[in-house]
């Protein structure tokens, strides 16, 4: 299908735009939004419920700066526990058959999801074939069954009820998590779809106002070779370049050891 341009949005500051706090060495602008939204719940950081990213990253790093630590408590009881019991963090990490509370985990999708209006990649078909994910808007989630509403971008006579996992929200251009050589998705010149590539440069960052941001990742696309056998590079919108899903869906509560701890 034809690329159709999407409709411009207001590029007027919203009054909960901050800058960055210079006194804060890390970046948490390079961390994923779910990782965010689990500093948040946990501190009890007050963000908007539509908040971008990139406004997250910023709430949590204003929080840290305020942050008061004790370094030498903190130093000595780390110490003290991998002297004391060097099994420590693999029993803390053991898989004890129970998931992740659900409603912790309802919550932080809840505030992640994309609004209705919003425009972000589906996936339509229940394979992984090359091109299964599409743009499409939203137009309505559902928190308790994690579901959405969509439409495709360029078929709008009907809904689409996709799961949590088969929608994911597009790049503000801020996240800086695209580097030469990682895998992505991004769509095709003239289409609507999205297919497996690869970034081929560092994308360039550049100032928008007071705020680093990327317009545009070059990269080469997977059985995108010409006559001669290359892949050419190819330019694509910041905004419609997306990581894959295992890395865009990986949440830190799923990451467990399942390996029983030896037993002293």
């Amino acid at each position: 299908a034809t690329m159709q341009k999407p409709a411009r949005r207001s590029t007027q500051k919203s009054s909960h735009s901050r800058s960055y706090p210079r006194g804060v060495g890390l970046d948490f602008r390079k961390l994923a939004g779910l990782t965010l939204l689990s500093y948040i719940d946990h501190h009890g950081v007050s963000v908007r419920p539509e908040a971008p990213p990139s406004e997250l990253a910023v709430a949590v790093a204003r929080h840290f700066e305020q942050l008061e630590v004790d370094e030498e408590a903190c130093i000595g009881g780390f110490l003290g526990r991998l002297e004391g019991d060097k099994e420590y963090a693999r029993e803390t990490a053991y898989f004890d058959g129970r998931a992740p509370p659900n409603l912790q985990t309802k919550r932080r999708r809840s505030k992640l999801a994309a609004r209705p209006g919003e425009q972000v990649a589906a996936k339509v078909t229940r394979t992984d074939e090359n091109g299964s994910w599409i743009l499409a808007s939203v137009q309505r989630f559902y928190a308790d069954t994690e579901t959405y509403d969509v439409q495709d971008e360029d078929d709008t006579s009907k809904l689409i009820r996709l799961p949590w996992s088969h929608v994911m929200r597009l790049s503000t251009g801020t996240e800086g998590i695209f580097f030469k050589n990682t895998s992505c998705m991004a769509i095709f010149p003239e289409t609507t779809s999205f297919y497996r590539s690869k970034v081929s440069k560092n994308p360039v960052w550049r100032l928008s106002g007071s705020t680093p941001i990327v317009k545009e990742i070059i990269v080469k696309f997977e059985d995108d070779e010409d006559e001669q056998g290359h892949t050419p590079n190819r330019r694509v919108p910041a905004r419609y370049v997306i990581p894959i899903p295992a890395d865009y869906f990986y949440e830190e509560a799923d990451d467990v050891d399942l390996t029983p701890p030896t037993s002293k």
